[in-house]
């Protein structure tokens, strides 16, 4: 249908080429076996969806949709046995308008996203293995980005069933109190008002990413930006001012740091000399932690469980602040699922800090008024996973360019 070649691959498939049915099994044990797997600890989402359709199916690999702004006319074969097969045509010059898959093909180049079936083989279905196959997919796309500005996003082709996402139903009581801190912000003078507004962009903007680590940053930075303005940069006539922390001097900040070097060095050099010379570089003479710290204890002086929640509480042995070091200093895996998820579980703790934070200083020092509570959230639950028991019991689309488009 798509007019391509396509490829020849040792092992089952569930799917043809450029399609995706829905799942069907009449063998109770496979579907039991099958459901058994989501409630198996330690494997990421995609480690699920792998191991979840071959135990239906029988399937002896990954099936999955990619999301590219790259155009491949043809199939691909990448490192690590990864297959890409165009869902769409090959060109559209000439194609009556008509013709469905021409008018998705058209769409496709419209948007600049274009989608295609992915496989990876999968030999062995040992957690170890499918990890590694699942990172695979990952390197093989990630090696466009070097000839240009070229991206892959991919998912499982089944994903699992527990993935959800909410929508926020707002009344008219809602939107007079935005409408009220709008105006409050609005009467500000210059540099206050795009600092808050900087901040509330990092936040904003951060809801609207996918990936986590990105989203997790961009929720940290909502924070840092607005306390570094607060205690470095607002005038004193901003009534922002009230949340300082301290004014000091520069002999009072050098003693300061000095002090900071010398109560960390005598504590990990003898065990970590290099972690003590980090620590001391990026908690004192950097000093965003620190800074970030004791302007915090300012704003939740009443609530000190808030600043644990940011610093102390470790969930996995890591803290939320942890977790930022780890994503701004490159530390982490970017192409590793396992701790792309550790990042996706505490997106949540995150977002609520950087909320409050935010609240907390449009009351203390604009006069804002507490939001009313009782927002009511619906979730919407994927039904992708659904099984059927006979084919002709699915009545919708099958090809992905009409499926994903």
């Amino acid at each position: 249908m798509t007019g391509h070649d396509l490829p020849i691959i040792s092992g089952k498939r569930y799917n043809t080429w450029c399609h995706r049915h829905g799942l069907v099994c009449e063998d109770q044990d496979r579907y039991h076996r099958a459901q058994a797997v989501f409630h198996k600890k330690g494997l990421s989402s995609s480690e699920k969806a792998a191991l979840y359709l071959h135990e239906l199916t029988g399937c002896d690999g990954l099936e999955f949709v990619a999301f590219s702004n790259a155009r491949l006319k043809k199939y691909v074969m990448l490192a690590n046995g990864v297959i890409l097969v165009p869902c769409f045509l090959s060109q559209t010059e000439g194609q009556s308008a008509q013709d469905l898959l021409a008018r998705l093909t058209m769409r496709m180049e419209q948007k600049c996203r274009f989608i295609y079936d992915g496989w990876i083989p999968i030999v062995t279905w040992d957690e170890a293995t499918i990890r590694k196959v699942i990172r695979s997919v990952d390197e093989a796309l990630s090696i466009f980005c070097l000839r240009g500005r070229t991206s892959f996003d991919w998912e499982p082709k089944y994903p699992v069933p527990d993935e959800t996402s909410s929508t926020y139903e707002f009344e008219g009581r809602h939107i007079l109190e935005l409408e009220r801190v709008s105006k409050l912000l609005d009467s500000l003078g210059q540099n206050d008002r795009v600092a808050l507004y900087r901040s509330l962009a990092w936040l904003s903007r951060g809801l609207r990413l996918d990936d986590p680590a990105a989203r997790f940053l961009f929720s940290v930075l909502a924070i840092e930006s607005l306390a570094t303005y607060i205690e470095d940069h607002a005038s004193d006539e901003s009534p922002l001012v009230v949340l300082r922390a301290q004014r000091l001097t520069q002999t009072e900040r050098r003693a300061n740091r000095d002090k900071c070097i010398r109560d960390i060095l005598p504590e990990l050099l003898p065990s970590n000399p290099v972690e003590a010379i980090k620590t001391a570089y990026f908690d004192c003479v950097v000093g965003i932690k620190q800074r970030l710290k004791t302007h915090l204890r300012r704003i939740f002086i009443s609530d000190p469980e808030t600043i644990m929640l940011l610093f102390e509480q470790k969930v996995e042995g890591k803290s939320l602040y942890d977790l930022r070091n780890d994503i701004a200093h490159g530390t982490t895996d970017a192409l590793s699922e396992v701790q792309r998820e550790q990042i996706r579980r505490r997106i949540w703790d995150v977002e609520r800090f950087a909320r409050g934070y935010l609240l907390v200083v449009l009351q203390t020092a604009l006069g804002a008024k507490p939001f009313s509570k009782g927002m009511q959230a619906s979730l919407f639950v994927s039904v992708q996973n659904a099984v059927v028991s006979s084919e002709g019991m699915y009545k919708g689309p099958t090809h992905m360019a009409i499926v994903y488009s």
